[in-house]
């Protein structure tokens, strides 16, 4: 037996082969079959968050009913943060669907309320977001409650978050209607 035919072979495996990135090469993305990538990064968004005297006022002394629990700052900062990314993506999938204020509009500012259950019972956050500049955003917490009773306005959006998801509610007729999830 020759040396070449006693070598153990390497069994050929299509998943082996790792394919070459080739930047002249066309392929198919969400909007073509042919397409030339030019650019990946990212833009710098800067996002301020604030919190409005009424929500510390409430969580410090709480109200009529006594302190709130499960409204701590950084309970609500973290609902807050996390619900960003779904914000943007509702407000870019549903026609209806606006959270940025701007200086010059009409009407009442949109105010948004954010969800998720918290200790057996609904953390409620209460948001407005205004655009203050190209890349800047403020974020006002107005109030929070941890109660399954809260009351929303009649034509109010709420997004809940559930896990890594998330619905987009609207309250029509005196029912909380789902209008999509993620």
């Amino acid at each position: 037996m020759s040396e070449r035919e006693s070598r153990k072979r390497i069994p050929y495996k299509s998943n082996m082969l790792q394919p070459v990135d080739d930047e002249l090469t066309f392929s198919e993305n969400k909007c073509s079959d042919h397409a030339r990538k030019i650019f990946a990064g990212f833009e710098n968004i800067r996002v301020e968050l604030w919190f409005d005297k009424h929500y510390y006022d409430r969580h410090q002394h709480g109200d009529d009913n006594g302190k709130r629990e499960g409204i701590d700052p950084q309970t609500v900062e973290n609902l807050v943060r996390r619900s960003i990314k779904h914000l943007l993506l509702y407000g870019a999938a549903n026609r209806g669907f606006k959270f940025i204020n701007y200086e010059g509009a009409n009407g009442q500012p949109v105010k948004i309320v954010l969800q998720e259950e918290f200790d057996g019972s609904m953390l409620n956050v209460v948001i407005e977001t205004h655009f203050v500049e190209i890349n800047k955003y403020e974020i006002t917490v107005k109030t929070a409650m941890c109660t399954d009773d809260f009351r929303i306005a009649m034509g109010q959006y709420v997004v809940e978050l559930l896990g890594d998801g998330s619905i987009l509610k609207r309250f029509d007729n005196k029912k909380l209607v789902e209008i999509c999830s993620f």
